[in-house]
């Protein structure tokens, strides 16, 4: 009798388990939209023409939207590269979003670029446009290089921050005592 009762707990209890577990996935936190297909911590996309890579967009989490053809990552990691695979720069975002069939990149939240010969621009929101080789911003922007430092509102620059157009723009130069001061 005794062994006949603990098994009919074991299987109320096994019954209550499984009726709590229906298949589906937990709603992705803060979002009311279409569930994500794919989960993934580390995630890493190369994109490469004739072999050669032109850029490696790595983050540290993502949700992957198969139907809309779309990735949104946070803590997000672009390098840039160049004709000879060579890199030219580094962008960091706190996210972004990932446009498979286009592969532009829209990200936000404490932009930085930074160029390997020294030059860093600032901004909150920035797009790489794939069809024109363009980092572009209609936010405020920052550049800075050695001394001088640039502000405006929007900018367009190929990723390496060379050929570089900021709108409305402002210069300034920095005295020998450190003092930022608008050039005229």
């Amino acid at each position: 009798m005794w062994t006949r009762w603990r098994r009919l707990v074991l299987v109320a209890v096994v019954a209550a388990a499984l009726a709590g577990c229906r298949g589906e996935e937990p709603q992705q936190p803060g979002s009311a939209g279409p569930r994500a297909d794919q989960e993934i911590d580390g995630f890493t996309l190369t994109q490469t023409r004739e072999g050669k890579k032109i850029w490696a967009l790595r983050a540290r989490h993502a949700l992957v939207f198969e139907e809309e053809d779309r990735v949104e990552a946070s803590g997000v990691r672009v390098e840039f590269y160049g004709d000879e695979t060579e890199l030219q720069s580094t962008l960091t975002a706190a996210s972004g979003v990932v446009m498979r069939r286009t592969n532009a990149i829209e990200v936000q939240g404490d932009v930085v670029v930074r160029s390997t010969d020294g030059t860093t621009l600032t901004t909150d929101r920035l797009t790489w446009d794939e069809r024109t080789g363009k980092i572009r911003s209609d936010s405020f922007v920052r550049v800075t290089k050695a001394s001088d430092v640039m502000t405006g509102s929007g900018m367009e620059a190929d990723p390496d921050l060379r050929n570089l157009k900021v709108r409305e723009f402002k210069a300034y130069v920095k005295t020998p005592g450190g003092e930022l001061v608008e050039e005229r």
